[in-house]
């Protein structure tokens, strides 16, 4: 029945010729007209990158892991489902869509989605590189290139920026940290974009020789008693299991010197999480500096760059209240 409904799927405009190739290695021939392809995709790092070009309006179905980006982008509001993580292909041959976006190093779904008649592009976001990669490879696939390359020059203007400014910071300042997962033990390994961020903001990240195939990787808690960090960042990008108020009372980390001195934060924000892989992740990173070194990277200054993000995504900006987080 599947294979049935995927024959009579809307088929992509004309080919140009030219062809890309995805994170996952496999080409695609680029649409004579890229601004008529429909997207449909259960990968929520994909939302981002969708919003960054302009392509909301092109969405049939969509997983978006926060209710911000349906109310701030109405037309992803709008769209429907074929599921969350997980491909419904019975949906998603409803809806037939001329392209999935999915997450590289799952096959099966991409098999059975091309069964359907429907071309899958893979898209990989890991790191900073990986993150412009993407906006690139979309870029060029939908004719966004334009628009692809805009952000992507905002990106590394603000990683110089970045960089302007922790080169200031003497080294005898530099203070050490670490990312703690959803779960008391798990860290970002260093092979994660959460590690990346805290080197890149000037810190010296404890956990950087630990692997974890770019997966929060499992080290117990007293691994963390033995790092001792100076700054505690807790992700934002899964639900925690702990409050970061038991932390500071909990009498088992009393000796860690970041409880001591009460450095110990969520990453920004509750509902549109700053360290998941994204165009966003550069807000993640600007709010490290201004934890580790609040006297070189003020909080006003921080606002400001929040302020410009959003204004750049969504043409406006919205309360620190409404996103969930403070500045200090």
């Amino acid at each position: 029945m599947l294979t049935a409904l995927g024959c009579g799927g809307n088929p992509a405009d004309t080919p140009t010729g030219e062809t890309i190739t995805d994170a996952a290695g496999a080409g695609l021939p680029i649409p004579e007209d890229g601004g008529k392809e429909t997207i449909a995709s259960v990968y929520a790092v994909a939302v981002p990158f969708i919003v960054a070009l302009d392509l909301e309006n092109q969405v049939l179905a969509i997983n978006c892991k926060s209710s911000f980006w349906t109310t701030a982008v109405p037309a992803l509001g709008e769209a429907g489902s074929v599921g969350r993580g997980v491909m419904d292909l019975e949906a998603l041959a409803s809806y037939r869509p001329t392209v999935v976006l999915h997450r590289v190093g799952d096959p099966k779904t991409v098999e059975a989605v091309e069964k359907l008649g429907i071309r899958t592009l893979c898209i990989s976001a890991e790191d900073m590189e990986g993150v412009k990669d993407t906006l690139a490879l979309l870029g060029k696939y939908f004719g966004k290139s334009a628009r692809a390359q805009e952000v992507s020059d905002w990106i590394d203007g603000k990683l110089e920026k970045i960089d302007g400014i922790v080169a200031t910071i003497p080294q005898e300042e530099r203070v050490t940290a670490l990312v703690m997962g959803g779960e008391l033990g798990r860290v970002a390994g260093g092979d994660m974009l959460q590690t990346y961020m805290i080197e890149k903001a000037g810190g010296i990240p404890v956990a950087k020789d630990v692997t974890g195939n770019r997966n929060w990787a499992s080290v117990g808690v007293e691994t963390i008693f033995t790092w001792n960090p100076d700054v505690l960042f807790c992700t934002s990008s899964t639900v925690l299991e702990y409050a970061v108020e038991d932390l500071l009372t909990d009498p088992t980390w009393a000796a860690m010197c970041a409880i001591q001195t009460g450095r110990v934060s969520v990453i920004p924000a509750r509902i549109d999480s700053w360290d998941l892989p994204g165009v966003a992740s550069v807000l993640a990173i600007f709010y490290m500096l201004h934890e580790m070194y609040p006297s070189y990277f003020t909080a006003d200054q921080l606002q400001a760059e929040v302020d410009e993000y959003y204004t750049m995504m969504f043409g406006k900006t919205f309360d620190a209240d409404y996103l969930g987080y403070t500045l200090e």
